[in-house]
């Protein structure tokens, strides 16, 4: 890998940043134990993997989000044996800006609350913040430009949530409920929740939105999909067998043009994805197509464990 530069186009070979998929890679633990995450950024392209060094004060059990030209990571947690957990979540919030690379990461304006693996998703200049592992508060709200945190509005029942979805073309956040398998539409331009439906089991950590469907994997490599406009379910028909099965663990994101990819780390610790087009049918249902025969392996130089598209 090249080291860093002002220039972010010569630092991944010409590619702009916003042309590759960038993840949140947990490493293996090293010599001492711990455990450590990385940003990376992926071309699929050309099959390369460029890395940015993470704060060096940056915590482990944080999570990544872009916005614009910035990369954030946010929350986590560091080693406290006076606590009964031998860990205290953290508020501490890293940027990064991918036109001036030169200028590194730095700390700007802490949230408001400790959050450990916190759900973070980005949408017109604010990064929203949702609560993970029993945070005091269900989640604020970071105006970019206004450099300010706020609450964010709880939904009507308290919910354990699953990831939350950005639905931006109908200024929303869904939020799913572990417990009772109901599906909330926060509206982030007028501040309100909305139930969309009460039992709603076709749910993953990992989803995605094209043209008004929902996608989800579930129940090893089940792909489901929901309409947001009639609020229905629909049928999904391969072209052909689908090439392998991702596990549970994998991470689903949206390339554009008709096109997602579900990537995970195997059994070896190697990444893999597959990469499939989808289209509305005549039959009304979803029709997909996997783009190769086998899923397609990303050489890295780094023993990996996990990792998250964002």
């Amino acid at each position: 890998m090249s080291g860093d530069t002002s220039d972010s186009s010569s630092y991944f070979d010409g590619r702009e940043p916003n042309e590759l998929i960038r993840a949140l890679v947990e490493k293996r633990p090293g010599t001492d134990g711990k455990i450590t995450l990385g940003l990376h950024f992926i071309d699929l392209e050309s099959n390369k993997v460029f890395i940015k060094a993470m704060p060096p004060d940056a915590p482990s059990c944080s999570t990544a989000v872009s916005c614009g030209n910035h990369v954030y990571v946010i929350g986590g947690i560091r080693e406290n044996d006076a606590t009964p957990f031998g860990f205290d979540a953290v508020n501490d919030v890293f940027q990064l800006d991918l036109k001036d690379l030169e200028r590194g990461w730095r700390k700007t304006t802490s949230m408001l609350f400790p959050r450990a693996f916190p759900h973070v998703l980005a949408a017109e200049g604010k990064i929203y913040v949702f609560e993970c592992m029993g945070s005091e508060s269900f989640g604020e709200v970071y105006d970019i430009s206004g450099d300010i945190w706020e609450p964010l509005s709880p939904p009507p029942e308290a919910i354990d949530i699953c990831v939350p979805v950005l639905d931006s073309s109908r200024s929303r956040i869904l939020v799913h409920c572990h417990a009772s398998d109901t599906l909330y539409a926060y509206y982030y331009d007028r501040k309100s929740w909305v139930c969309l439906e009460q039992k709603f089991c076709y749910w993953s950590d990992s989803a995605a939105i094209v043209d008004d469907v929902l996608y989800t994997f579930i129940y090893k490599c089940s792909l489901e999909a929901y309409n947001l406009l009639d609020k229905k379910h629909l049928p999904v028909k391969w072209s052909s067998e689908f090439p392998v099965a991702p596990p549970p663990e994998s991470t689903l994101y949206r390339l554009g043009n008709g096109k997602l990819i579900s990537g995970w780390v195997n059994h070896l610790d190697i990444f893999e994805y597959i990469r499939f087009n989808i289209w509305c049918n005549e039959e009304g249902g979803i029709h997909a197509a996997a783009e190769h025969q086998s899923a397609i392996t990303v050489p890295y130089p780094e023993d990996i464990s996990s990792i998250w598209f964002f």
